[in-house]
């Protein structure tokens, strides 16, 4: 997918930084109910997604909030807040984001064919002097994630049919 830049919508946080949007996506062998417990599980990320760290940040209100750092090449990392919330059963939820990148993000699951679409989109602004590099550091380290969860999921999937992976 292309990556468009749009400056002219007003954010209260960056107002000066171009709106970035991106959507990746990822067809996987395996039901949305299963797909939708391993995404909302923040925690079992670093599992399945290379090169990615997640540690609960807490909140004194309670909310939920995971400090999430995603490897960018070359010794670089991208630091995030994510906030997820928007939870919709077996369909996907919706995160907040803060930090490196700053906006709105969302898993949504695509039941189709005998399998899923995983759709990731974002319409995020950022701070950093390079905002598209940041984007596209992101997007290759969600294309990663997605990958490594469509492996260890359909493993799941064959042995718990008793074939063997």
């Amino acid at each position: 997918m292309a990556v468009v830049t749009v400056s002219a919508e007003p954010s209260c946080l960056l107002p000066d930084a171009p709106l970035l949007y991106a959507e990746d996506r990822a067809f996987i062998r395996a039901p949305e109910a299963l797909l939708y417990r391993r995404l909302t599980h923040i925690a079992a990320w670093p599992g399945f997604w290379p090169r990615l760290t997640v540690a609960p940040a807490p909140t004194p209100s309670g909310e939920e909030r995971w400090l999430v750092t995603v490897g960018a090449g070359w010794g670089r990392e991208l630091r995030l807040v994510l906030r997820p919330h928007g939870y919709r059963h077996d369909l996907g939820f919706t995160l907040g984001l803060a930090g490196d990148l700053v906006g709105r993000g969302e898993f949504w699951l695509e039941p189709t064919h005998g399998g899923t679409v995983v759709h990731h989109l974002l319409v995020v602004r950022s701070p950093l002097l390079r905002p598209h590099r940041a984007l596209e550091h992101l997007r290759r380290g969600v294309r990663a994630g997605l990958w490594g969860c469509k492996d260890a999921v359909q493993i799941e999937v064959r042995t718990a049919g008793g074939l063997v992976p």
